[in-house]
C-alpha cells in the first residue's frame, strides 16, 4: 500500500507537468512570427522592466521617507525626555520657583539644560515654555547655519504654544505632526513636573518630503530612467524603421519577378545580407535547375512523340496489312479461277469492301490527328439530338439483342452537331459492341454549373485493366477486331470544344462521360 507521502509526491508532479504544459502552450502561441515582432517583444519587456524598476524607486524613496519621519520622531520624543531628565537634575534642591522667571541666571541655566539634552540629537531643537511666562528657554544645538541658533522661529510659535501647554495642562506627552509641500514638521511635548507650575519642554524637528537627499536620488534615478528608455525607443525605432524599409525592398524585388528569383542587392545589414546572398545561391540552382529540367522535358516529349509515332505506324501496319493480304488472296483466287465468273465476282466484292474498310480507317485515323474548325449553332432541343442518334443505332442494338435508350436533357445549348453527332456515334457503336445480349445501352444528358454532361453508360464486362491507362489514345483496344481509333476521335473532339472525355469504370459496366462547356443557345 502507498504512503500519503508518495501519494503526495506523485500528485505534485502530475501538477508540475501540467503547468509545464501550460507554460509551454502559451510561449508557443505568444512567440512573435517575424523579426520586427521580436523587437517588439524585447522594447516591449524593457519598458515593462523600466516601469517595474521606476516603480521600486518610488517605493525606495516613499520607504525612505517613511523610515526618515519614524527616526525623527523617535528622536523629538527622546529629545523631550532628555530635557526633562536634566530639568529634574537642574531643579533638585529647589524648593520653590524664582520670583522671576525670566532672570537672565535661571534662563541661562535652562538653556543649557536644553543644549545638553540635545547635543547628540541632530536636526532637534527645543525648548522649555511656561503657561503663562511663555517661553523661558531655547536652544538648537546641531543647527548648521553660521554662528548659533538662539531665537525661537516665529513661524511655529503658534504650533509650540499649543503643544506645551497642553502637555502642561494634561500632564502627558503631546505629539503634533504638519505636513507641508516641502517638509514635514514633527512636534513633542512633555510636562516638567517640580517647583514650577505649568512648565513642559518641547522638541521639534523638520523632515524634507521634497528636496531631501533621498528624494534627490530616487528623482535622479527616475530621470536616468526615463533618458534610457527615451534613448532606447529612439534608437529601437530607427532600428526597426531601417528593417522595414530593408525588408520593404527585398520584398517588392522578390514580388516584380516572374520565374526566376531575381538577383537582390546587398542591404548593409550583415544578418539581411546572409539571407539575400542565400537567396542569391539558391536562386542560381533554381535557374540551373529550371534549364536542366527543360532539357529534360523537352527529350521526354521528344522520346514521348517518337513512340506515340511508333505505336501509330505499328498500329496502321496492322491495320492496312489485314485488307491488303485479303485482297492479294482474292486477287489471286480470281486469276486462277479462269473463265469462273462467280469466283471473280466474290473477289471482287470482298475487294471493294476490304477498300471500304481502309478508307473508314483512313477517316478516322485523319480525324483523331487532325482538328477541323468548329461550328457551332444553336440546338433548341437536346433530348430531341439525342433520341435521333439513338434511333440511328436502333436495329443494330436489337439485333444484338441489346436495349438502347434515351433519358433526360436540358432544353437547348450551343455546340457542332455534326462532331458532336460522330463523337456520341463513337460511343454508342461501342458500347453496343461491349455488351453482351440481354443488356442495355442508356444515353443522358445533364447540366452540371457550367458544363454540359453526355453519358453513354453500357453494362458490359468492362474495359480490360491493362489498356485503362492508354484508353483514349489511337490503336488501343481491348477487342481483337477494333481499330482503337473511336474513343480517340471522341477525345479529339471534346477538346476542340474545350471539354473532356473519361471513363467512369462500374462494377456492372462502363460509363463514357463526354463533358463540354455548357453555352446557351
Amino acid at each position: 500500500m502507498r504512503s500519503a507521502a508518495a501519494y503526495n509526491t506523485k500528485a505534485s508532479v502530475t501538477r508540475l507537468n501540467r503547468f509545464r504544459r501550460g507554460i509551454s502552450h502559451f510561449v508557443g502561441r505568444a512567440v512573435p512570427r517575424s523579426i520586427i515582432g521580436w523587437f517588439v517583444v524585447c522594447w516591449s519587456s524593457f519598458l515593462l522592466a523600466s516601469v517595474v524598476v521606476g516603480a521600486l524607486l518610488l517605493s525606495l524613496y516613499d520607504q525612505s521617507t517613511t523610515e526618515q519621519l519614524r527616526r525623527a520622531s523617535a528622536a523629538v520624543a527622546h529629545g523631550c525626555g532628555a530635557i526633562a531628565a536634566r530639568y529634574h537634575f537642574f531643579t533638585t534642591g529647589v524648593a520653590r520657583a524664582p520670583a522671576d522667571l525670566h532672570d537672565p541666571d535661571f534662563t541661562r541655566g535652562l538653556t543649557g539644560v536644553v543644549q545638553i539634552a540635545l547635543h547628540d540629537l541632530y536636526g532637534v531643537e527645543g525648548g522649555i515654555w511656561q503657561r503663562d511666562e511663555g517661553a523661558l528657554a531655547y536652544a538648537f544645538p546641531t543647527y548648521e547655519g553660521t554662528g548659533q541658533k538662539t531665537d525661537l522661529p516665529e513661524a511655529e510659535r503658534p504650533s509650540i504654544r499649543e503643544a506645551a501647554e497642553a502637555a502642561a495642562l494634561d500632564g502627558a506627552p503631546y505629539d503634533r505632526r504638519r505636513e507641508g509641500r516641502a517638509q514635514t514638521l514633527l512636534l513633542h511635548a512633555c510636562p516638567l513636573p517640580g517647583p514650577i507650575a505649568g512648565l513642559s519642554a518641547w522638541t521639534m524637528a523638520r523632515v524634507p518630503t521634497t528636496g531631501g537627499q533621498a528624494y534627490i536620488q530616487a528623482m535622479a534615478g527616475l530621470g536616468l530612467l526615463l533618458f534610457v528608455v527615451l534613448g532606447s525607443a529612439a534608437w529601437l525605432g530607427r532600428l526597426l524603421l531601417g528593417w522595414s524599409r530593408r525588408l520593404r525592398r527585398l520584398e517588392s524585388a522578390l514580388a516584380t519577378s516572374n520565374d526566376e528569383l531575381p538577383k537582390l542587392e546587398l542591404t548593409g545589414q550583415q544578418d539581411l545580407d546572409r539571407i539575400v546572398e542565400a537567396i542569391n545561391l539558391a536562386g542560381t540552382r533554381l535557374a540551373d535547375a529550371r534549364r536542366t529540367s527543360e532539357a529534360l522535358v523537352r527529350q521526354m516529349a521528344e522520346a514521348n512523340r517518337l513512340a506515340t509515332l511508333g505505336r501509330v505506324v505499328a498500329g496502321i501496319a496492322h491495320e492496312i496489312r489485314n485488307p491488303i493480304a485479303a485482297m492479294r488472296l482474292k486477287a489471286e483466287n480470281a486469276v486462277a479461277a479462269g473463265p469462273d465468273l462467280t469466283r471473280k465476282d466474290n473477289a471482287l466484292r470482298v475487294i471493294v469492301e476490304q477498300i471500304g474498310r481502309l478508307e473508314t480507317l483512313l477517316r478516322n485515323l485523319l480525324s483523331s490527328v487532325q482538328r477541323a474548325p468548329l461550328v457551332a449553332v444553336p440546338i433548341k432541343d437536346i433530348a430531341a439530338f439525342l433520341t435521333e442518334r439513338v434511333e440511328l443505332f436502333r436495329e443494330q442494338a436489337a439485333s444484338q439483342e441489346v436495349e438502347l435508350e434515351a433519358r433526360g436533357g436540358d432544353a437547348e445549348a450551343r455546340f457542332d452537331p455534326a462532331r458532336i453527332a460522330q463523337a456520341i456515334d463513337n460511343l454508342i457503336l461501342n458500347a453496343i459492341q461491349n455488351t453482351p445480349r440481354g443488356g442495355r445501352v442508356t444515353l443522358s444528358s445533364e447540366r452540371k454549373g457550367d458544363r454540359l454532361v453526355l453519358s453513354v453508360a453500357d453494362t458490359g464486362q468492362g474495359v480490360p485493366e491493362a489498356v485503362r491507362a492508354h484508353l483514349f489514345e489511337p490503336f488501343v483496344t481491348g477487342r481483337s477486331e477494333g481499330t482503337g481509333l473511336g474513343l480517340a476521335v471522341v477525345r479529339e473532339i471534346a477538346e476542340a470544344h474545350g471539354g473532356a472525355v473519361r471513363a467512369v469504370h462500374r462494377n456492372d459496366g462502363t460509363t463514357f462521360v463526354l463533358e463540354l462547356p455548357w453555352r446557351p443557345s
